[in-house]
């Protein structure tokens, strides 16, 4: 839920600035983070030693927790996110040309954009609830698989979607 609420007040943020690049969304997610964890940090302080430890443990992540039970969170999550990007797949590739250019060719960018950042901040907040932070070692996955599939979305997906699960359980076993 805390991630749902940071990025609701991210999304607030960057509206507020009437802007959408990239370096202020980045800003104002590091700002709210840093402000998240400030609360974090002074509630494990306050509370209690065992429950510290528990909350400690959590935000290093891991997928030592996972149990079968929230199993179907996490394939409501990655079916989530998986329809939304196959079923728009044509407009992401079109947002690969830019933002001008995609409204040129009828994809109703604002909304699109909208719409993916809420998506994804669903899908993280559920994923990163059962794993913890460890989830955000996805965030290079993307890059990595372009490099590997292409930059069109149809390839990349299925390719992220590997090599985001063999880098979390190499780096799960690793750790």
């Amino acid at each position: 839920m805390r991630w749902l609420i940071a990025s609701g007040i991210v999304l607030a943020l960057v509206h507020g600035l009437r802007t959408s690049v990239p370096e202020k969304l980045i800003l104002a997610g590091l700002a709210v983070s840093f402000l998240f964890a400030a609360i974090t940090n002074y509630l494990i302080f306050a509370g209690d030693s065992r429950a510290a430890h528990s909350v400690i443990f959590w935000m290093l992540g891991g997928l030592g927790l996972a149990r079968w039970e929230t199993f179907p969170l996490v394939c409501a999550g990655l079916i989530l996110i998986l329809a939304y990007s196959l079923y728009r797949n044509r407009w992401l590739d079109a947002l690969l040309t830019e933002d001008h250019t995609a409204a040129t060719l009828g994809v109703p960018v604002q909304s699109l954009w909208f719409s993916m950042f809420f998506i994804a901040a669903l899908a993280t907040a559920v994923f990163v609830s059962v794993a913890g932070v460890i989830g955000f070692f996805g965030l290079m996955v993307p890059h990595i698989a372009r490099g590997l599939a292409g930059p069109l979305h149809r390839q990349l997906l299925p390719t992220a979607a590997l090599v985001g699960a063999v880098l979390l359980t190499a780096s799960d076993m690793l750790c």
